[in-house]
């Protein structure tokens, strides 16, 4: 018989005394941790984000057999054994509640929930703690006998061994039924050995589970027997050795005296070395863990560290302290670790501030913490920090260089840093100052020596291009970007290890290239609506001619190597045919991105998930110069190569809604509407949680191809499904907000054309909403040229026509806009547009002349609204 809960049921057969021992079978029923079960169903039925939770306690605490009472989540046993690449795996795969169970937590822990975060988990922990079985020692022993069908022990046995030192004050569950099973079977021992030795005479069978670590212990209790030398072994022997503390002290006497058994050994039992051991046996091991590529990215090489550095610190000087901080940083960095590596890094710049003080010739050793730093705060999102760091690292860089002339390039790093810092706060003019001043540092170090810092100085004329389109500099940005194609054409000619880099370099320059001459484009999530351009055939060919001598790079480093790029080969193709389509160049479109989908294809064939997500996108691309029906087969095999990706991976998501929008405007064109609208209500169907991380990346293509979407179905009267995806479009701007630099304009835009689509009495609501998001989400300063805030104004008076309501508050915003049309510099037909909804409002007024008084008191000044 076997008991389950709270009844006993047949079995086929009589479990043996090992199995007995396996928490699986309940043996003796679950009663208790009530409080544990409540929390456990609590987070299970929570609503929101996807969380993950730690069950962690002591090794045969009721663990398992707690987790078994939660149905309904994700449950992974001994999640402390798993490699850290699976069980990021199983969390990129998603489940709304995963449940890890672990005995301890620790720096594992720390890396699983750090990184769980960028995949959208919340992460939680429940400790259970040993002591809390509810049964007596007497009705476990019942409980077992009856299952190994013997007598039960009278009471007087059973109250013998449990007051004998075999069983421990606080006992786990575990020990209860090691306890019980050698009772049942007629021991009565003194100690917890006594009670293993027993249970394996009355089980000839192989022992398993915590079992095996208990017979190993005891094993090891006799100096003669020394553990296996395989993964296995050594992994059971680290288990053991948390709950028995001789086999400790074995462990680390083994791997002292044979270091290259780190070689055979599993993350997860080295870990436990280095918590357990000695810091000699971590010291001895070293050296095989941080050159073993299968700890790359475990938290591993960063736990040891820290065990090396507290052993070394009262012994060793302060700069040779502070170095062993910087590793620590660095490795705790590389294995998610993130805070960690902050933590680190911060006593890092500590030290060498101190001997910095007492010593300059370590200001450049401070200098270099200081950078670092800032790229550990960057990594935990504390941009102001970082900036601060970065700013303090430049005015030390400057008295060093004051010095000595020869640290120039390391002033020009610090100062692109300082840019980069500054740009991802928005701070665009002092963004363009610090990496103009780079760039002239560089250029002075470049006529000492153009072969060491020619690279260096093409990458940050590059960085300087983008900052003066970030301020609005066209022309100053189109010719710095020119001088940063020549000087990476120099770079790569004068040495070919630089090809690659410069292929990557000018594919970059001609989207900037593109970006400048077109500054209207509609990949500009923010610049889209009545008063912007949608197409430009007339731009100039220089973007397109960047873009194909990076082809002509890519293809010579291809049939070199074709793994590493024909994937960036097959890239700058797309990226050439998207220009060539704008220019309505069809047939050269048409061959760039055929051959872009063949390479896509070939990388493909071994059906690796995000090798067959990039062959859909091509295809999706590819679709913008096919013709029926050859356009309509191209965007259903993308979705088919998605639509299983997206069922098991999320990150695969985003495409597979950016596929299935194409598939639907093809549809459309082809006046398929039914099908059409199936697909719509497909699209707006899929879970729009994404990871953080992921939204970021590719949320604006998402929005874009959702607000294209939306116009197609406007264009074929589905108002209403036109405003429920715009709507979706607007919801993932609004979630990137705080995340991404175009957010808070795109957002407003997004709303703004969600609220073109409403008709009737909910088309005014939504148009004041509209412009009242504009002001939520931008500065004065921002609204004061901007273009779909003035159309946003516009058509909020429209509406206010349209319903006749409203109309004294839509003069005001009418005016505005036509100012705001002038101080961006609109061609005159877009502000004679704007003129005539004036002009609409006051003939709709009231009293059309105290309108235009009130609009003759505006002119000259710039009003609120």
């Amino acid at each position: 018989m076997q008991h389950a809960a709270g009844h006993y049921v047949r079995v086929d057969r009589t479990l043996s005394p090992g199995e007995l021992l396996d928490p699986r079978h309940e043996v003796v029923p679950f009663l208790g941790r009530a409080g544990e079960v409540a929390a456990l169903t609590r987070w299970r039925d929570a609503g929101g984000a996807r969380s993950v939770l730690l069950l962690h306690g002591p090794a045969g605490v009721g663990k398992t057999r707690l987790a078994a009472r939660v149905g309904g989540v994700r449950v992974v046993d001994d999640a402390d054994l798993v490699p850290w690449r699976d069980l990021h795996d199983l969390l990129l795969e998603g489940g709304e509640r995963v449940l890890l169970v672990a005995r301890a937590t620790g720096w594992w822990w720390s890396a699983v929930r750090q990184r769980a975060a960028d995949l959208g988990y919340a992460a939680e922990e429940l400790a259970l703690a040993a002591g809390a079985e509810p049964h007596d020692f007497g009705t476990v022993c019942a409980y077992v006998a009856n299952a190994l069908g013997l007598p039960a022990p009278d009471a007087a046995t059973t109250s013998r061994v449990a007051s004998s030192g075999a069983v421990p004050p606080g006992a786990t569950f575990h020990d209860l039924h090691v306890a019980a099973v050698a009772t049942a079977h007629g021991a009565v021992p003194d100690d917890p050995a006594e009670l293993v030795r027993r249970v394996m005479s009355a089980d000839p069978a192989p022992p398993r589970g915590r079992f095996a670590e208990d017979v190993l212990a005891v094993a090891l209790l006799g100096d003669r027997i020394a553990p296996q030398p395989t993964a296995d072994a050594l992994e059971v022997l680290m288990r053991a050795a948390d709950r028995w503390p001789h086999v400790s002290r074995r462990a680390d006497e083994l791997f002292t005296a044979d270091p290259g058994l780190a070689a055979t050994a599993s993350a997860a039992a080295l870990r436990a070395l280095v918590e357990l051991g000695s810091p000699a046996s971590a010291r001895a091991v070293a050296r095989h863990v941080f050159h073993d590529a299968r700890f790359h990215r475990d938290p591993l090489p960063a736990l040891l560290t820290r065990v090396l550095l507290e052993d070394a610190a009262p012994v060793v000087g302060t700069v040779e302290l502070a170095e062993l901080h910087g590793a620590l940083a660095a490795r705790a960095a590389l294995a998610g670790l993130r805070e960690e590596a902050v933590g680190a890094s911060r006593r890092e710049v500590v030290l060498y501030r101190r001997v910095a003080g007492d010593d300059p010739e370590h200001r450049l050793s401070l200098a270099d913490a200081l950078g670092d730093l800032g790229l550990r705060l960057v990594a935990v999102g504390r941009a102001g920090e970082a900036l601060e760091v970065a700013r303090e690292e430049v005015r030390l860089l400057r008295v060093v260089v004051a010095g000595d002339d020869d640290h120039l390039p390391r002033l020009a790093v610090a100062l692109d840093r300082l840019g980069l810092r500054h740009a991802s706060l928005g701070n665009g003019e002092e963004a363009l100052a610090a990496v103009a001043e780079a760039a002239a540092r560089y250029g002075e170090s470049v006529k000492r020596d153009p072969a060491l810092f020619g690279p260096e100085q093409a990458k940050v004329t590059h960085h300087h291009a983008v900052r003066l389109l970030d301020v609005g500099r066209r022309e100053e940005a189109v010719r710095t970007a020119r001088l940063a194609v020549a000087r990476w054409r120099e770079v790569a000619e004068g040495d070919p290890r630089f090809e690659a880099e410069s292929a990557r370099a000018l594919r970059s320059i001609a989207s900037l290239l593109s970006a400048a001459d077109d500054p209207a484009r509609t990949d500009d999530p923010a610049r889209t609506g009545d008063f912007t351009r949608t197409d430009d055939p007339t731009g100039t060919d220089e973007p397109l001619g960047v873009v194909q001598e990076s082809i002509s790079l890519l293809r010579r480093l291809a049939r070199a190597n074709p793994a590493d790029f024909e994937p960036e080969l097959a890239s700058a193709l797309g990226e050439a045919s998207a220009l060539l389509r704008r220019r309505h160049r069809f047939a050269e479109a048409l061959a760039a991105s055929g051959e872009a989908v063949l390479l896509r294809r070939r990388a493909a064939r071994d059906a690796d998930p995000d090798a067959v997500a990039r062959l859909a996108s091509a295809l999706v691309e590819h679709v913008d110069v096919l013709r029926e029906p050859e356009r309509s087969a191209a965007v259903e095999e993308a979705a088919d190569l998605l639509r299983p990706l997206a069922a098991r991976l999320p990150a695969h998501r985003v495409a597979f809604a950016v596929a299935l929008a194409r598939v639907a405007r093809v549809l459309l064109d082809a006046d398929r509407d039914h099908e059409a609208r199936r697909v719509v209500d497909e699209v707006t169907s899929i879970d729009p949680r994404l990871p953080r991380p992921l939204l970021v990346a590719r949320g604006p293509a998402l929005a874009s191809a959702l607000d294209a979407l939306a116009g197609a179905l406007a264009d074929h009267r589905h108002g209403e499904r036109a405003r429920r995806v715009a709507e979706r479009a607007a919801e993932v701007w609004r979630e990137l907000l705080g995340h991404h630099r175009a957010a808070p304009a795109a957002y407003a835009a997004a709303v703004h054309r969600a609220a073109g689509y409403a008709t009737g009495d909910d088309a005014l609501r939504r148009a004041r909403g509209a412009v009242l998001v504009w002001h939520l989400t931008c500065t004065p300063e921002e609204l004061a040229v901007d273009v779909g805030y003035a159309e946003a104004l516009s058509r909020y008076a429209r509406r206010c026509v349209a319903a006749g309501a409203e109309v004294d508050r839509g003069l005001l915003p009418a005016h505005r806009a036509v100012v705001v049309l002038r101080a961006a510099g609109v061609p005159r037909e877009v502000l004679l547009r704007a003129v005539e909804v004036v002009d609409d409002v006051v003939r709709a007024h009231a009293d059309p002349e105290a309108a235009r008084a009130r609009l003759r008191d505006e002119v000259g000044r710039v009003s609120p609204w």
